[in-house]
């Protein structure tokens, strides 16, 4: 799986300020991959940079301003691709995961986590607490997906076959649902 390079590629869509790969470059256990990060909104972008090459690193993580869906990718592009808080941000969701199954090499994996509008009551209310006692605007379920609508978008892009959504009911993971994508060989 890997790259041109010899080295297998991250891809990180929708990196926001690039805080996770900071943290994940440093990690041994990730020291092979070249990363990227991307994310549609300019100031993201900006701040995302300024991060990077403050941390040192703007030789081993690149930004890109990017679309989700119409990625500038070539196909079979990514041997790791991940997005975090982001699929409720994408204004066609169907469209996004067919260009994120498109951009993966075969054998490549996809892992997608976001906040469900469907997770239990004293989580979401756990979660409102701990921003707001760290000065945090509280987060809106209303844009969130559940994990249902989940599924349906998966099955309308044509990857339930290759896709699994999981959802927790109990424990702070209960908050979300994680998309597990999988190209075949």
């Amino acid at each position: 799986m890997a790259n041109g390079a010899g080295r297998q590629l991250l891809l990180d869509v929708g990196t926001g300020t690039a805080r996770l790969l900071i943290k994940m470059s440093r990690m041994p256990e990730f020291a092979a991959l070249e990363m990227i990060g991307t994310d549609y909104f300019e100031d993201m972008i900006v701040k995302a940079r300024r991060n990077v090459v403050d941390a040192g690193l703007n030789k081993r993580i690149r930004i890109k301003r990017d679309d989700v869906h119409a990625m500038q990718f070539h196909e079979c592009f990514c041997d790791l691709l991940m997005s975090r808080s982001a699929v409720h941000h994408w204004r066609n969701p169907i469209r996004a995961f067919q260009e994120i199954y498109r951009v993966m090499k075969p054998g490549g994996i996809a892992i997608i986590h976001d906040i469900r509008r469907d997770a239990p009551p004293n989580v979401k209310a756990q979660f409102q607490r701990a921003r707001a006692a760290l000065g945090v605007p509280l987060s809106n379920f209303d844009e969130k997906y559940t994990q249902g609508e989940i599924k349906q978008m998966l099955m309308k892009a044509g990857l339930s076959h290759c896709t699994s959504v999981t959802a927790p009911n109990s424990g702070p993971a209960a908050l979300g649902f994680e998309i597990v994508v999988f190209r075949e060989t």
